[in-house]
């Protein structure tokens, strides 16, 4: 055993039991689905309707198996093959009747004659009550397995909690909807002996169950430090990881503002859709496990924007407050998100040289030039604001526009020029950055904090962030020093003003 593990053991719970117990035979009429190595084996009498491969990049092959059981329910496996041959595995079990539907599934593998389980709880506080989201009541992954043969490493694995949901959904007039998801339950369901791994599937009346799974075939972390400080950082900072993946991608919780309503709200959130925290340790550290979630993270965005049809990614549920004041449904563009998500995947694609990755960049930029174009922005005494939100179907064009989204948008524009050369992009960054200019010191309020938003009619309001906004002015600064500008006056005003409020 190395050194890692056992440093790993001191630190983290490892559960006892772990010796060889008989294997257990398949169930009756029992479907395998093959992961290289190792088969999954599903016991009941399902019946495989369809088992379909795609891939939108090299990084990645999937396979979608969809089951069909006797008119009582549907099963879906996503197998996801990720290029370094480690494989997530996402299930999802849809109950079409009034009785609860169950079924058993085995990982099964015969070489192992020794295993350890590290288990990923902590004990931690309470989590409080958030003003936006109320609850997450989602925890991270049961844990790690690894098994072995003599000594030899065979596999490793992570394995989910389970999720029971209910799907709700909207309909509009226009002919769109929203779609949440309402949790109603996160159960542990894992078991583990020397013959693999295996876990029930139980979805409520009418209602989903999912869960995953990740093989690796190489150890996920180089030492027990680093597993160490991802379990910690996983209990520490529950918003920014995703516990629940599903066969089309992540599932966060939501704000209590969505529609339809209900407190126990998740869905696919664009900003969690970005792994960025994995991403950030990738490229710093270089564990395997940050590499998988790199991948699982890129492509969960490039299905999701295959699967509405567009080169940008529209958020597919409604936000009530964007709704009463602005008549905007789902779906709409986020701009921050949106250039968030362009940022990262090309990050990515330029390390790793894939072009269905860096194109996110200028496919989002010329999204962005578009809207100008079509009027999406707020007109400043000089230069112009692009609009925070944009929907065709979006009822009044008053949108406004917050400083930090204005200023993302400049920054990812000065990118898209130095990516390409394109004078197109550079033009609208210096738009962007003049129409923040023009308004001048109306941006500070009275406290000397900065107003979150202006409105198409030039009126501020809104609380401003504690430091997000005094990062964006600081990093577009840089950019645009790093392109031969000067620095601006005005914006050294705002971020001064801005730095002293934080420090009141």
């Amino acid at each position: 055993m190395k050194g890692w593990l056992l440093a790993a053991l001191t630190a983290i719970l490892l559960l006892a039991g772990c010796t060889e117990e008989p294997k257990s035979s398949p169930a009756k009429a029992a479907e395998t689905v093959p992961l290289g190595e190792l088969d999954l084996v599903l016991s009941r009498d399902l019946t495989l309707q369809n088992a379909k491969e795609s891939s939108l990049s090299s990084f990645y092959k999937d396979v979608l198996y969809v089951y069909d059981w006797k008119d009582r329910g549907k099963l879906k496996v996503k197998v996801r093959t990720i290029d370094n041959g480690d494989r997530f595995v996402m299930m999802q079990l849809r109950n079409a009747t009034n009785e609860p539907l169950s079924l058993k599934a085995n990982v099964q593998q015969s070489k192992a004659n020794d295993y350890y389980f590290i288990n990923w709880r902590r004990d931690i506080k309470e989590r409080k009550h958030d003003p936006v989201i109320g609850n997450d009541v989602t925890t991270p992954p049961s844990g790690l397995l690894r098994y072995s043969a003599d000594g030899r490493f065979l596999y490793e694995a992570v394995v989910s909690k389970q999720y029971q949901s209910a799907v709700k959904t909207q309909l509009y007039e226009n002919g769109q909807q929203s779609t949440v998801r309402e949790l109603t339950a996160e159960k542990e369901t894992l078991q583990h002996k020397m013959d693999g791994f295996s876990f029930s599937l139980e979805a409520p009346p009418n209602q989903l169950a999912e869960q995953w799974f990740l093989l690796a075939k190489e150890p996920l972390f180089k030492n027990g430090d680093g597993l160490s400080s991802w379990i910690d950082f996983q209990h520490a900072h529950y918003k920014e990881v995703n516990n629940w993946f599903t066969v089309d991608g992540a599932i966060k919780k939501l704000p209590w503002s969505i529609e339809p309503f209900t407190k126990e709200g998740y869905g696919r959130h664009l900003g969690t859709l970005i792994e960025k925290e994995a991403i950030d340790r990738y490229f710093k550290y270089g564990d395997r496990y940050f590499y998988d979630l790199m991948v699982q993270s890129a492509a969960n965005l490039l299905e999701y924007r295959q699967q509405q049809k567009s080169t940008v990614w529209k958020t597919e549920y409604t936000s009530t407050w964007l709704k009463q004041k602005y008549e905007i449904t789902s779906p709409y563009l986020d701009t921050r998100h949106n250039e968030l998500i362009a940022l990262y995947l090309y990050r990515i694609g330029k390390e790793f040289d894939k072009k269905e990755l860096t194109g996110a960049l200028t496919d989002y930029a010329d999204y962005l030039l578009n809207l100008i174009k079509i009027d999406n922005i707020i007109h400043t005494p000089k230069g112009y604001l692009p609009a925070d939100y944009y929907s065709a179907h979006q009822g009044k064009q008053f949108i406004h526009t917050s400083l930090n989204h204005a200023l993302g948008e400049a920054n990812l524009l000065i990118d898209a020029y130095k990516a390409t050369g394109q004078k197109k992009y550079l033009l609208a960054a210096r738009q962007i950055r003049l129409g923040v200019e023009s308004l001048g010191t109306k941006w500070i309020r009275p406290n000397g904090d900065l107003w979150y938003q202006v409105n198409r009619d030039l009126t501020f309001d809104g609380n401003d962030y504690e430091q997000l906004t005094l990062d964006d002015l600081e990093r577009h600064e840089k950019k645009w020093q790093a392109l031969g500008g000067s620095k601006s006056r005005m914006l050294q005003t705002l971020i001064e003003s801005k730095r002293k409020a934080i420090q009141q």
